[in-house]
């Protein structure tokens, strides 16, 4: 005689997403493929994309009324643009009930830390997380509940937060299939300066260099290395402002590094060319395999 299978608890009852584009649509179509919640509920400010997001599956419920999302979830998620992402917590904060657990998937953080640690209502805590995840695509349509699976999430808890709303978070990041590292929010853009936001604007630069006229001779080499320059402009501007410090610091190094391979160029340094390229091979080869272990 066959075993009843029993239900699995749920991670949360009900998830919110607050901003039902690329990012909040794939965590809600993660959370529907794994089954971590028994109702997802999304918010934000178009009435007819959101109507769009629930007739598609993604959403139990989709409204332009963060208030009543907020007052329903366990969990919230803000996806909204990171300059846009305070006062969304804010709002939401005031509207969640004790016990309430939020996070955000924003791309800086220390601004964000700094507003809202210490903070928000007492007993609704904030653990700020930054998944990296994502595409240069926007929108729900695109959607994709794996979009995170092998991925790294980034943490940026403060040591005043309760131990079990950061092990829930972690918990829930880990659920989606990401591997969650955790560090302070400065030191968080301080690395994604340098391994997210430098090579946009690289990427962008790039692109920017490519004449009309050539553009018929590209191939996979120039394609590949400036696919994320068709990231959203608006986006991208938010990101980079935000961590202006830390995004100059990289673009100066970086500066330094296409100096060098100048100067090697221009005075036909063989020596030093080959250096240089070795350098850069070798660190591409290491991000490699450890991509494949």
């Amino acid at each position: 005689m066959t075993e009843p299978t029993t239900q699995k608890p749920y991670l949360f009852k009900t998830i919110g997403i607050i901003g039902v584009g690329l990012l909040g649509g794939s965590i809600a179509a993660a959370v529907r493929q794994r089954n971590l919640s028994e109702t997802i509920l999304g918010a934000g400010r178009n009435p007819a994309r959101l109507r769009a997001a629930q007739h598609s599956g993604l959403l139990d419920r989709g409204t332009t009324n963060i208030a009543e999302t907020s007052a329903r979830s366990d969990l919230i998620i803000v996806c909204t643009p990171v300059n846009h992402i305070v006062q969304f917590i804010r709002t939401v904060a005031k509207n969640s009930r004790p016990g309430t657990i939020i996070t955000d998937v924003g791309s800086t953080k220390q601004k964000i830390c700094e507003a809202l640690y210490g903070s928000l209502p007492e007993g609704v805590t904030f653990v700020a997380s930054h998944p990296l995840a994502g595409s240069e695509k926007a929108g729900y349509e695109f959607a994709d509940p794996n979009l995170f699976e092998g991925r790294p999430c980034v943490i940026t808890p403060d040591d005043s937060l309760p131990v079990e709303a950061v092990a829930r978070i972690k918990q829930f990041w880990e659920a989606l299939g990401m591997h969650v590292l955790e560090t302070s929010p400065q030191k968080h853009d301080q690395i994604l300066a340098e391994t997210s936001h430098l090579p946009h604007v690289v990427a962008s630069a790039l692109a920017m260099t490519l004449t009309e006229e050539n553009r018929k001779f590209t191939s996979t080499g120039f394609r590949d290395t400036t696919r994320i320059a068709a990231g959203d402009p608006a986006l991208w501007i938010e990101i980079l402002l935000n961590n202006r410090e830390e995004v100059v610091n990289s673009i100066d190094r970086y500066t330094h590094s296409l100096q060098r391979l100048r100067d090697a160029i221009i005075n036909q340094d063989e020596n030093q060319l080959r250096q240089l390229l070795e350098d850069g091979k070798k660190n591409q080869d290491a991000l490699n395999s450890s991509r494949k272990q």
